[in-house]
């Protein structure tokens, strides 16, 4: 997606309805967890959110940061609508099975986390000074719905899901199944090293 893409918005906003629409065919089944119906009555945040970013917006061209922040949402908003599909679109009797074999081939990716990834990718577009005003009350909401949402049990359980990470920060540092070795600072580094004699390092 092109920082002079006349609608900008315009695909994230799609693959987010899209998702609302799947979610609504489904939104009574009770063999999917309160996770992932949060998640899917969440999709109207992350796309009032998004309407209210495209307003703002208007004729300008956006920044490379928002551009980067829109293109971040729309891939989880695209994978969202994929796994909200395919269990609308699943047996009523194998819905979750469905849903079960979609967080699995999305490497671990529950509607839930994607859909706070959404919300977060939302929170940092509103940072921007031009975007701050219009989206105040907006951030208040998504916030909410995300902490809401953290708190919540899997909509898969883990060891079914398979290992998924979700990472705020810079740093991430996973080892499923192995060994972390981790060293930071100058001077010598040797991760994982086995030495069966003696061994000095520096200056004679």
């Amino acid at each position: 997606m092109s920082v002079t893409d006349s609608n900008f918005f315009a695909d994230t906003i799609k693959a987010v309805e899209a998702a609302a629409n799947h979610y609504n065919s489904v939104k009574d089944d009770k063999s999917l967890k309160e996770a992932f119906h949060e998640a899917g009555r969440s999709q109207a945040l992350v796309w009032q959110a998004l309407q209210a970013a495209n307003s703002n917006l208007g004729d300008r061209k956006p920044t490379e940061k928002t551009a980067e922040l829109v293109e971040a949402c729309r891939a989880k908003a695209k994978l969202s609508e994929g796994i909200f599909k395919e269990v609308a679109q699943a047996p009523e009797d194998s819905r979750f099975e469905r849903y079960k074999a979609a967080v699995r081939q999305s490497k671990g990716s529950t509607v839930e986390l994607l859909t706070v990834g959404m919300m977060k990718d939302m929170c940092e577009l509103a940072e921007d000074d031009a975007m701050k005003a219009v989206m105040q009350d907006r951030v208040v909401e998504l916030r909410d719905a995300m902490a809401k949402l953290s708190k919540m049990e899997p909509s898969v359980p883990t060891e079914e899901a398979g290992h998924s990470f979700t990472n705020w920060g810079r740093d991430q540092i996973n080892a499923p199944g192995g060994t972390v070795n981790r060293s930071e600072g100058s001077g010598n580094h040797f991760p994982g090293a086995t030495f069966s004699g003696p061994v000095s390092f520096g200056k004679n």
